[in-house]
């Protein structure tokens, strides 16, 4: 994965999406299209292994997390799907749309101890330069934990 970051802090400048609505001329049908925006977001590699904990318990732990830093916005750490619990995720039918990332779509983390409603999501098709995030949750809520250990 490495490879793929070009400066020497493995910091990309990305161009971000939003959803626009396209009516079309001649048969009035409307069209929803996807219009990529500029911001300076930033994604790297996070530094050694990153845990999620919900409730107090680790649903997830991944060498390969990433960090999205959006202006305006809390740092987000992003792990692989393979590297999250997918026996405590339930799809949710939320949808939110980002004009700098895409669509996001939710799932509600369900254990044996809590729920957390649409505390996880992901964006199955982010805009192009905001690509690394394609396969990977981030997380929210007052039952995330992030903990940070060395390799």
């Amino acid at each position: 994965m490495a490879g793929a970051w070009e400066s020497q802090d493995r910091v990309n400048r990305l161009s971000t999406c939003a959803l626009i609505e396209i009516v079309h001329f001649a048969t009035g049908q409307h069209i929803m299209a996807r219009q990529c925006l500029d911001k300076d977001i930033k994604i790297r590699p996070a530094e050694g292994r990153v845990h999620v904990l919900f409730d107090d318990a680790e649903i997830g732990s991944s060498l390969n997390a990433l960090e999205l830093d959006e202006p305006g916005a809390p740092l987000r750490i992003y792990l692989p799907r393979a590297d999250v619990r997918e026996d405590i995720l339930e799809r949710s039918e939320t949808r939110t749309t980002c004009p700098y990332k895409g669509e996001a779509h939710y799932y509600t983390i369900r254990t044996l101890t809590a729920d957390g409603p649409d505390q996880a999501w992901y964006y199955p098709d982010p805009c192009p330069l905001v690509e690394p995030i394609r396969d990977h949750l981030a997380f929210w809520g007052d039952k995330i934990e992030y903990r940070f250990s060395e390799v």
